[in-house]
């Protein structure tokens, strides 16, 4: 098959062959891509501040539809559609036992042993799968608890979103920081996960949602179909925490850093209100630090850490289809540029530049 392939840190990816093993282990699932996010977290690992072994398939928000299952799998059947996420779990561990999949301790248990041939290869050579997906290719072998079947209504292009963007976007606001009818809430970043961020919280019933970004192109996008009540253009306004506590009598009560950049999240405290909470959703990289003054903890103000908004992708996903269908959930203002393979350099252009909404590789 073909795949985007990253051999170093700063190259441009390359559209090469890659293998996939020709019998599947007892878990595994063999699915025949549909489409694949562009997400910063790829982004991360392409420019150097997320260090994974090499080479790699990036791509980690996919859909597609089963072509094979192994032995043992009794639950997905050939013909299923499917959302590809990255919250692969073991199901067995503590943090799984405690229904808390995306916290998953033993991750290692869903991967291939050492003496199996790897998922992917080049002239026998390990590729690996970034997040254990590795979307960015024309097909994907997974572990069963990779994959989670939707209702086959819905549009298989939009279903890829849900696997990130939307999941912990939504999921961060409603289900990790229970964001309340009559919060005050401020999002910081309005890529693909901040507008989610924008749309669970409104959905929650926020009495204000206020996001903050560079990018007019975004900020209105936020504003026309994600919910924000208003926007700052922090690149215009230097001064945003004050205008925050202008709007909101006194800060707010939830931030959401949705960048991964340790400045923003000392912008979060000044915003945010006495006794409320800055949630670092955005993913920072791997020497990043975070300091801040001691007296917004005597503030009662805290900062807490978010993973893939808590997704339990057999709850979460399907109700995400649901609420689409039902028309409760706005995807198609998400959904940007639809670009094939090939061009997947240029959506990459597009994430570096910060443009656009999420730019979506369709098979």
């Amino acid at each position: 098959m073909r795949a985007a392939v990253l051999h170093a840190p700063h190259e441009p990816l390359r559209i090469e062959q890659v293998d996939t093993p020709d019998v599947l282990l007892a878990q595994e699932v063999r699915v025949a891509t549909a489409a694949v996010g562009l997400c910063h977290s790829d982004l991360h690992v392409i420019d150097g501040r997320v260090a994974r072994p090499m080479p790699v398939v990036l791509g980690h928000e996919a859909s597609g539809v089963v072509t094979e299952v192994g032995d043992a799998v009794t639950d997905v059947r050939v013909g299923d559609h499917v959302i590809a996420c990255f919250v692969v779990y073991c199901g067995a561990c503590r943090q799984c036992r405690a229904g808390r999949p995306a916290m998953c301790q033993n991750r290692e248990a869903t991967m291939r042993p050492a003496e199996a041939p790897p998922r992917l290869a080049q002239s026998g050579r390990e590729v690996h799968q970034w997040t254990n997906i590795g979307g960015f290719a024309e097909e994907m072998v997974l572990h069963r608890n990779a994959v989670t079947v939707i209702d086959p209504r819905m549009p298989l292009d939009l279903a890829a979103m849900l696997g990130c963007a939307v999941a912990t976007g939504v999921g961060s606001a409603r289900t990790v920081a229970g964001v309340g009818p009559g919060d005050h809430v401020v999002v910081i970043g309005a890529g693909g996960v901040g507008l989610n961020v924008c749309q669970g919280a409104a959905g929650a019933g926020a009495a204000s949602v206020i996001a903050l970004d560079r990018s007019d192109e975004r900020l209105a996008l936020a504003a026309e179909s994600f919910g924000a009540t208003h926007t700052i253009n922090t690149a215009a306004d230097s001064h945003a925490a004050a205008t925050i506590h202008r709007l909101t009598d006194g800060g707010a009560d939830h931030v959401f850093e949705a960048v991964g950049v340790p400045a923003l999240v000392d912008l979060g405290l000044e915003a945010a209100a006495r006794g409320g909470s800055v949630w670092a959703v955005g993913v920072f990289g791997d020497d990043a630090e975070i300091a801040f003054p001691a007296g917004h903890l005597h503030s009662g103000k805290g900062v807490h850490g978010v993973r893939a908004g808590s997704l339990v992708p057999r709850r979460d996903l399907p109700r995400l289809v649901q609420d689409y269908l039902a028309g409760a959930l706005e995807l198609d203002a998400l959904a940007g540029r639809r670009i094939p393979l090939d061009d997947i350099q240029d959506g990459i252009a597009d994430l570096e530049r910060g443009v656009g909404a999420r730019t979506l590789v369709v098979f």
